[in-house]
């Protein structure tokens, strides 16, 4: 896609989408609804409840289609598939670990398949099984049997998933790259960014070996694997506080993983919304699929919590800061 393109009709559209965004008071309110099946009846009045359910433990339901959808209405905007597919490639890759996991333990996974990436779920399966990868150009063949044969060998699933997250980046920074969209450039790398940082995190905090961060380390960041390696042998606040992300990691880090991991999320939001007064080329596109994501995170995490039993006042507390 051309830097210099833009698109009115699309941004005039997104702007009429984004009145039907769950604001932070709707999100608020279903965190205090008195039990589960008051948060399903609160969500209920909005776009996700054109997918009835009989069980509020179907709730995933309600998300998975109302995210297909969104995807389908957002991809009629702007002709690049490769525009799209950016943000669709982790459901996919999502889908292959559960289906390797599936295979290996014998165990219907079914339920834990979600919509909404660039493979019909149909096509997926079938194509897995019978290894056809050639019909599954966004899946990297080499990594999804790497993943397997290193399962057999270790009998640890962590491979699965950290093996299958690299390339899952990999395809997305590379995806990003063709585009030639600087503003979700940034973001794939800000995300990489993040998503290793709170690797580097939990890695330190549960004292696990430096071999194991670096094979979960994702590419497509701007911070090096060095810098993070030299970080978890030494301090990880005073290394990475020298780094762009320094207020973020001095700041949250302290306080904890659920903390940070918020915080994360709440920081690209933030770059998100600086799209929201472009008028005419696609970054508000972008920024409103990404913020329908972060939406659905909340709306998960909130219905999570309320089967749980927690708290309300802890629910607001993970509660991702809203788009609009």
């Amino acid at each position: 896609m051309a830097k210099n393109k833009i698109y009115p009709f699309a941004v005039a559209s997104i702007r009429s989408m984004e009145n039907r965004l769950l604001t932070q008071q709707k999100l608020m309110q279903m965190a205090d609804a008195k039990d589960a099946g008051e948060a399903i009846r609160i969500l209920c009045e909005t776009d996700y409840g054109k997918t009835e359910i009989d069980d509020i433990h179907d709730f995933e339901k309600m998300i998975s289609n109302h995210l297909e959808e969104e995807y389908q209405a957002v991809g009629k905007l702007i002709p690049s598939v490769t525009f799209m597919d950016i943000f669709k490639f982790k459901n996919d890759y999502h889908n292959i670990k559960v289906l390797i996991k599936e295979e290996i333990s014998k165990v219907n996974g079914k339920k834990y398949l979600t919509k909404g990436g660039t493979i019909p779920l149909d096509d997926l399966q079938k194509h897995f099984r019978d290894r056809n990868y050639v019909e599954l150009p966004n899946i990297k063949a080499d990594a999804v049997q790497e993943a397997i044969e290193m399962y057999a060998k270790t009998k640890s699933a962590r491979y699965i998933d950290s093996i299958l997250d690299r390339a899952c980046f990999q395809v997305m920074s590379d995806a990003a790259h063709k585009l030639g969209n600087d503003y979700v450039s940034r973001y794939v790398s800000k995300l990489a960014d993040v998503t290793n940082l709170k690797t580097l995190l939990r890695a330190w905090k549960l004292e696990r070996s430096e071999e194991e961060l670096e094979e979960s380390i994702v590419p497509g960041g701007e911070l090096p694997a060095e810098l993070l390696a030299r970080a978890f042998k030494n301090d990880v606040i005073q290394v990475m506080k020298e780094t762009s992300y320094g207020p973020l990691c001095e700041t949250y880090m302290p306080q904890g993983f659920t903390v940070f991991e918020k915080a994360c999320d709440d920081y690209l939001m933030g770059y998100v919304k600086d799209a929201k007064y472009k008028t005419l080329t696609p970054e508000p596109v972008a920024a409103y699929i990404l913020a329908k994501e972060t939406e659905a995170k909340c709306v998960r995490i909130i219905m999570t919590c309320k089967i749980q039993g927690i708290d309300p006042e802890i629910i607001k507390e993970r509660v991702r800061e809203a788009y609009v």
